[in-house]
């Protein structure tokens, strides 16, 4: 069955994810994320003669303007996890973590990501097999993470470029600097990613002093519900019981703290950072170690001593990426969430597979 790709957002830049597959009549958008601060957002001109919509996993930059599609009543196709993070009113269409449907007699096969709980990447039997990897990460002992069929067309997520350095030379890093500092620091998370991760590796290395917010608590609650098993690793989720109590109140006074929002500009996160600026203790006996995506106002404290960048790797690396398309056996591979993706064609193997243009046909 032929079809087509228009990458609506995300090549080329670190950006909302939005991506068009058209084949005979049918118009099927994959994600509809919304920008983070300065970056641009969603058009709701995407939608146009668009049938259904199906969506990875529930951060905004994925999940952000769903309401645009739940406004225009087109049917949404997502992981139960994932349908809790939608508007009232949304028509859901239940996606497995890990099996295959049938939407309009095509075959959607999915599987868990490794990288947020409740995601999943997307494979579709359309020509030739076209798998859309959402955002992945194969390296984490938290979330589970399944290997994808075979597809003729990969896009994958690449939001790390070229780099390759491991999730436990990282950890290495970020335990470090934990280390050498005698304050209270704050770590900007999404709660349906590295929240809990976190939170247990701080208790296996004996750092007992965190605390979470609700919002990060809340997502523990679910992740400790039946449905948990389906995305995170069963010692993982033992672990998390035992720690439960602890986690459900939340105490700013411990030294390390996890709160919503990622990007630190909002949320509990963004209101504590304020606080800690006008009380002066920012670069003090107060700082905020980002791990993940660095908004402006993040950049901007770095630059100040008032905060530190650790990477916490919930992407993929070059060599993961590398191992993805080559187990897949793709014929065309579209590097998605960088800002070079160019660099790639230097990557051995990827010589005349690389696809670059943001519209092109299966």
């Amino acid at each position: 069955m032929a079809a087509g790709i228009r990458v609506l957002s995300g090549l080329g830049e670190k950006a909302p994810a939005c991506i068009r597959l058209d084949f005979l009549n049918r118009r099927w958008l994959l994600d509809c994320g919304d920008g983070l601060e300065n970056e641009p957002g969603f058009d709701p001109a995407w939608l146009t003669k668009v049938n259904a919509v199906f969506i990875s996993h529930d951060h905004v930059d994925h999940i952000g303007a769903a309401h645009y599609a739940v406004e225009a009543g087109l049917p949404i196709y997502c992981t139960a996890v994932t349908a809790k993070a939608l508007p009232p009113g949304a028509d859901v269409n239940i996606l497995p973590a890990f099996g295959e449907i049938q939407v309009d007699g095509v075959t959607v096969t999915t599987g868990r990501t490794g990288h947020a709980f409740g995601g999943v990447w997307l494979h579709f039997d359309v020509g030739g097999g076209m798998l859309y990897t959402g955002d992945i990460c194969t390296e984490s002992d938290y979330f589970l993470y399944d290997p994808a069929p075979d597809a003729a067309t990969v896009l994958c997520d690449t939001s790390y470029g070229m780099d390759n350095v491991s999730q436990r030379d990282r950890i290495d890093g970020l335990l470090g600097a934990v280390a050498g500092f005698d304050g209270q620091i704050m770590f900007p998370v999404p709660p349906s990613g590295r929240a809990a991760e976190m939170a247990l590796l701080f208790e296996r290395h004996g750092l007992t002093d965190w605390t979470m917010d609700m919002r990060c608590y809340g997502r523990v609650q679910q992740v400790l519900t039946p449905g948990g098993q389906d995305f995170v690793n069963p010692e993982a989720i033992a672990d998390l019981r035992r720690l439960a109590p602890k986690a459900r109140e939340f105490n700013p006074d411990a030294k390390l703290l996890l709160c919503h929002s990622p990007c630190g500009t909002r949320g509990a996160s963004g209101e504590i950072t304020r606080k800690w600026q006008e009380q002066g203790r920012l670069g003090q006996d107060a700082k905020v170690i980002y791990t993940g995506y660095m908004s402006e106002t993040a950049r901007r404290l770095v630059s100040e001593g008032k905060g530190e960048f650790h990477r916490w790797n919930v992407h993929p690396r070059l060599c993961d990426v590398v191992e993805l398309v080559q187990n897949c056996h793709a014929l065309q591979i579209v590097p998605l969430f960088c800002t070079r993706p160019e660099e790639f064609g230097l990557v051995e193997g990827f010589e005349g597979r690389l696809q670059l243009s943001d519209r092109f046909y299966l």
